[in-house]
């Protein structure tokens, strides 16, 4: 699932707003919020701080225990 927001917002911005305004008024609202200021930026470096830690914390659960 956050594959594929990260993938919608990068790609989203090239695209008139106006196109989805009516049809996808909850995309129209998420997206002005996300390219609003540096949101996006701090969207995307939070998510690579998520996905590390998330990485961290699979290999914690699968490492083998000391004898």
């Amino acid at each position: 699932m956050i594959e594929g927001q990260q993938a919608s917002l990068v790609g989203l911005p090239p695209v008139d707003p106006d196109l989805y305004k009516d049809s996808h008024p909850i995309t129209y609202k998420n997206a002005a919020l996300a390219f609003k200021g540096d949101n996006l930026d701090r969207y995307l470096m939070g998510r690579q701080f998520m996905v590390l830690l998330v990485v961290f914390v699979i290999n914690q659960c699968t490492s083998p225990l000391d004898p």
